[in-house]
């Protein structure tokens, strides 16, 4: 189907029919974002929402650069580096989370950090939207009347958690927690027995719709300084909660210039910190002098140089990343820096395993928006894994950015006011001579990272058309190991194995945690757009 105004990709068809209608009325790329990304917050309330935060990437066709658009979580004024340090803490083994026996971090109010997401939209909304705030809105706000009709993969969150009452991890909150965290949540997503909703019914989103049509018809200004935001603070506050109100009051994105890097004729632009856009950018750098040895897709060369890549660029994240703002972060120096670049391509030529840490998963989605005119814009905003916690009457659940944040004093991402946690999303656009030639991003905590490299290279190295790169036999690097899905040959995973590699090898073909990635393509050689969403996780290409 040709495109005569715009493309969507995200992992919710209906949010993508948001944006394909915004499209047909005569809105541009980033009208259409938004009002995907309200839809969004209705759609899957456990993944984003009003209370997250984020990171989109933009191509401003009128300067003609990229521009990334940083609204992470920051902690709330009330923390202090020293708040939690003497208290017994430990790090997951298949996670890089902060644990407390209490959840502390984890969910409830003293997870919360400041939710900076409506800020960002609101700035988008200013600089570069054709059509009035409230119309970008008002189709999220007829959905949440109807309610939310639970799917089978909100089904099957529910009965999971409800079912396994007991922890796998006694430091991890299972789902039945989280739901049970504050009265607000509890009254929302249980029923009065106390169980959980089943597949096909209905939940009631009123509260949600209401907050909207407040936000609709005041602005974003309602959710940082009005009426609004005083029953957010008097209910964190009230609870333990470490946000205030001048938090709120101050909360705005940073338009900052993303990092860029060469790889074969094109251009690599990615977030920088506190996302890992670095993490990209570098597997590029490392994997470009590789291009014999990974010509054939999925072959055991191929997997050998990309286990070794992406496990160099996970440790780097986990020992470099975090919020500049507070502390140097050597991207230039070391992590992209050409001496240390051609020592690792060294030590992968001579079989050197790199040693791994931990990384990290959650809850986050995606939308990818491009236009005719040449507007292009990707955002991947999250809840983090959702604290549990609703303010009585407003309906939306707020993010749990604390997990993340050290308790440890003089560490990189120590606790400390206003600091932003490091995240693991990268929108990232591809250039060719300097114009756009392809937008990716991802839900799914550090297998972002993973799928929006794989997904690009897919495209780059090999010609595949967005739903082939989408849905491609991918691995991924985690906790000091290699993921492989169960395409891959198993005689080649022996073959790692052997080599030194601790593999994994699911029964998954399309392994949902390999995160949903999300693509659009342009050809300037018929002026043409394509999509590809993940196949792993449901999804949406609409073609307007």
């Amino acid at each position: 189907m040709s495109v005569n105004k715009g493309i969507i990709t995200c992992p919710q068809t209906i949010a993508g029919e948001a944006g394909a209608r915004i499209f047909e009325e005569g809105g541009n790329a980033f009208d259409a974002a938004l009002a995907v990304a309200f839809m969004q917050w209705i759609v899957d309330p456990f993944m984003t929402g009003l209370g997250g935060m984020g990171i989109a990437q933009i191509y401003d066709k009128k300067l003609n650069k990229t521009i990334a658009i940083n609204f992470a979580g920051t902690a709330g004024s009330k923390c202090t580096e020293e708040m939690w340090a003497n208290d017994k803490v430990t790090r997951s083994d298949v996670s890089n989370l902060f644990q407390f026996d209490d959840y502390r971090s984890e969910i409830g109010y003293k997870s919360i950090m400041t939710p900076n997401t409506l800020s960002a939209f609101n700035e988008i909304h200013k600089r570069y939207c054709s059509m009035p705030w409230a119309e970008l809105i008002q189709p999220s706000i007829e959905h949440a009347k109807k309610g939310l009709t639970v799917d089978s993969r909100l089904g099957e969150y529910f009965k999971t958690g409800y079912a396994l009452r007991s922890n796998i991890n006694p430091l991890q909150p299972n789902t039945y927690q989280r739901i049970s965290a504050s009265d607000g949540c509890k009254e929302k997503y249980l029923k009065s027995d106390g169980s959980v909703y089943d597949t096909g019914e209905i939940i009631n989103m009123k509260d949600y719709a209401d907050t909207l049509e407040i936000i609709a018809k005041n602005g974003a200004k309602e959710f940082y300084e009005g009426d609004l935001s005083k029953i957010i603070i008097n209910d964190i506050q009230k609870n333990g909660g470490f946000v205030t109100q001048d938090d709120l009051k101050n909360s705005k994105p940073d338009f900052v210039d993303p990092l860029i890097t060469n790889y074969l004729n094109y251009q690599i632009s990615s977030p920088p910190p506190p996302n890992t856009g670095m993490s990209v950018l570098q597997m590029f750098k490392l994997i470009e002098p590789f291009q014999t040895e990974i010509k054939n897709h999925s072959s055991y060369e191929y997997l050998k140089i990309i286990a070794n890549v992406m496990s160099i660029s996970h440790q780097d994240r986990l020992d470099y990343n975090a919020d500049p703002k507070f502390v140097d972060i050597p991207v230039d120096e070391i992590v992209l820096n050409e001496d240390r670049i051609n020592n690792k391509i060294n030590d992968i030529r001579n079989n050197i395993i790199p040693e791994i840490g931990n990384s990290s998963s959650g809850h986050t989605t995606h939308v990818n928006s491009v236009d005719t005119e040449g507007n292009w814009i990707g955002i991947t905003h999250t809840l983090g894994w959702a604290s549990g916690v609703i303010t009585p009457g407003l309906g939306f659940i707020y993010n749990n950015g604390m997990n993340l944040a050290d308790p440890r004093p003089g560490n990189l991402n120590s606790i400390a006011p206003g600091k932003a946690r490091g995240s693991n999303m990268v929108p990232t656009i591809v250039l060719k001579e300097g114009n756009p030639v392809i937008i990716c991003g991802a839900p799914g905590g550090a297998v972002i990272v993973s799928a929006v490299f794989q997904s690009l290279l897919n495209m780059i190295n090999y010609d595949m058309s967005p739903t082939e790169a989408v849905s491609a036999p991918r691995i991924h690097t985690e906790s000091g190991k290699v993921y492989l899905e169960s395409r891959i040959r198993t005689d080649f995973k022996d073959k790692l194995i052997d080599l030194g590699f601790d593999v994994v090898q699911e029964d998954y073909p399309y392994n949902p945690m390999m995160a949903r990635a999300q693509v659009v393509s342009y050809n300037p050689e018929n002026n043409t757009l394509d999509g590809g969403s993940d196949p792993r996780g449901g999804g949406s290409v609409y073609k307007v």
